[in-house]
């Protein structure tokens, strides 16, 4: 009796687990649509909802589950304006997940013994030399700088080139000569020191990696990781060979335009220029995870365990390492003008996910992302339980806290209610989850007000017991970015040149820095980011990015006729500066 009964009950459960459909799993995800921080009686949004929400043409997903692809699909349309529908075989530009796939070419040549990976990188560079200055005479610069973005390296990005425009080789690119649309590459930081994100430092190693190896760029990578992983549809080749342009999307700009041209040619290919597809894309993520195990044909565990063992930052030589709880993800996101793509797997198991749009809006692929970790019940992500805040903490938590050396954050309370406001943002409410911890609505980094010699501070745990320390500010203390929230802008602009002059070594003050928040704050004040922006242009006056950043505000904002002036600025400085000819043939406003 005692047998059969056992048996009915293991019956019973093994039908009460039984496993949704595929087709089942692929409806969850497109109804389950989710922004990064979860809470409970939250509405989920659909996937048509939440495209038509952002303006993105078209998505392709790939679900990897059980340490294979388990399922690909794409939604709307590739090219919007030859209403081209999306489909599998649909290239994407990956932007900045072509990094992770060159890093991971780059450690196979070192595993082969063809590439140094702590020697100066100017031993084995033949076509080109990285200058020298007073720090690389303390610290070279070593591809495992390169590849982990600690090599104190400019030009944190690329925009691309317009299909008619010149495209310059790689060696122009990293000399800021001929018709590179970018700055010379150089180190300006003591190598090592510091993590500071450097697309510059992925295109040394690219020129790097085929000087060792004799070979084109696209055809290196192909022999060392597309053919072998089975990613036959991706290829590096910039730009698009025709019978590839046939199958690739078209991008959309952040405004809703479409790319001039549909899409931009990236001679920079390791930081940017890796077409592919979903299914391709994923494919590559479950080979680091067998590279991980030791199941790999490409690499062995050994060179992935080096390739994941966090740097600096949370981010490994080719990825970022998303550390929740116990749970550790290796990922990266990519941005190109008019394409996004985001990669995310877990390290120790066989699940993980791949979305790649033809629009900018990495808000979506987080949406997707959460949508397809809640339906597998990823490892670390959680839906949460709002509590009521503590007593003590409403009482300490309040204040303002220097984010850097620009960037105040204050934290207030409201009836019984935590938010924090960074100096012209928007307040974000902080929900209490428990635990000491805080949780913001659209961003998933817990907050916490720990207490460090004898003062309540604000920290941001990264994962694996390290914090982000932001210390309480004093009453008078005043830094320039809460002058320029409350439209103080010449004040403002004092304090910014005070604090150049004081330390100019200080990146919250660089021309890249300033320009980067401010073309950020465009998204949701616009005021606001044309003053960041005319603060960079104030302080870099003789570069033509600055002025063409700020013609860019203006024309956000509809002032033709400042965004005319500044265009004009760029012109005076640089008279071949691509986006600022363009703007201005679109205004169709003679040129100096």
């Amino acid at each position: 009796m005692r047998t059969l009964l056992t048996v009915t009950l293991v019956a019973l459960a093994t039908t009460a687990v039984a496993q949704p459909t595929t087709l089942e799993r692929m409806t969850a995800v497109e109804n389950g649509l989710r922004p990064a921080v979860s809470f409970v009686d939250d509405p989920a949004w659909t996937l048509k909802e939440r495209m038509e929400h952002y303006g993105v043409p078209a998505v392709a997903i790939a679900v990897i589950h059980d340490g294979k692809v388990a399922w690909t699909r794409t939604y709307g349309l590739a090219d919007r304006v030859a209403g081209t529908r999306a489909v599998p075989t649909t290239l994407f530009q990956a932007g900045s997940v072509s990094k992770p796939v060159a890093a991971f070419g780059a450690m196979v040549l070192a595993q082969q013994g063809r590439l140094a990976l702590d020697a100066d990188v100017n031993e084995q560079l033949t076509s080109w030399q990285l200058p020298g200055n007073e720090f690389t005479a303390q610290q070279p610069v070593t591809l495992h700088h390169l590849l982990s973005h600690t090599g104190g390296l400019t030009v944190h990005g690329f925009p691309g080139y317009a299909p008619d425009a010149d495209v310059p080789t790689v060696v122009q690119v990293l000399d800021g000569d001929g018709p590179a649309n970018t700055d010379p590459v150089r180190v300006n930081m003591m190598p090592g020191s510091e993590w500071r994100y450097s697309g510059g430092g992925y295109t040394i190693a690219q020129l790097l990696m085929t000087d060792v190896a004799g070979q084109e760029f696209p055809a290196l990578m192909d022999d060392l990781v597309l053919a072998p992983i089975g990613m036959s549809q991706s290829t590096y080749e910039n730009p698009l060979p025709p019978e590839q342009l046939a199958h690739a999307a078209a991008g959309v700009l952040p405004d809703g335009s479409d790319v001039l041209g549909k899409r931009h040619t990236y001679p920079e290919m390791a930081a940017a220029g890796l077409w592919t597809t979903g299914e391709d894309l994923a494919l590559f993520a479950v080979e680091v995870q067998h590279a991980w195990r030791g199941e790999s044909h490409v690499m062995d565990r050994d060179t992935a365990k080096r390739m994941l063992d966090p740097v600096d930052a949370g981010y490994s030589l080719g990825f970022g390492i998303d550390q929740r709880g116990d749970a550790t993800y290796f990922g990266h996101g990519g941005w190109d003008e008019g394409f996004c793509a985001r990669l995310t797997a877990h390290r120790d198991h066989g699940y993980g996910a791949v979305v790649m749009i033809n629009a900018n809006f990495p808000e979506f692929m987080s949406e997707v992302i959460n949508a397809v970790a809640f339906e597998y019940g990823w490892e670390g992500y959680e839906v949460h339980v709002p509590q009521p805040v503590p007593t003590l903490a409403l009482s300490t938590a309040p204040g303002r806290y220097r984010y850097n050396a620009e960037l105040a954050v204050k934290v207030y309370r409201e009836e019984g209610r935590i938010f924090l406001l960074y100096a012209g943002g928007e307040p974000e409410e902080l929900l209490y989850v428990g635990d000491n911890r805080f949780m913001r609505r659209g961003r998933n980094a817990a907050v916490i007000f720990p207490e460090q010699d004898g003062e309540i501070v604000l920290a941001f745990p990264l994962g694996g017991g390290e914090m982000q320390i932001h210390e309480r500010l004093a009453e008078g203390k005043r830094l320039p970015r809460e002058y320029l929230a409350e439209g103080h802008f010449y004040a403002a602009l004092g304090a910014y040149r005070n604090l150049k002059e004081r330390e100019p070594e200080e990146p919250s003050v660089s021309e890249e820095y300033l320009n980067g928040r401010g073309l950020a704050a465009l998204e949701t004040n616009v005021e606001h980011g044309i003053a960041l922006l005319r603060v960079a242009a104030e302080l870099y006056p003789d570069s033509a990015n600055t002025w063409d950043s700020l013609g860019y505000a203006y024309r956000q904002a509809d002032d033709t006729e400042q965004a005319i002036a500044n265009y004009k600025k760029a012109l005076r400085r640089d008279p071949e500066f691509p986006s600022a000819l363009e703007a201005m043939a679109e205004l169709t406003v003679d040129t100096p």
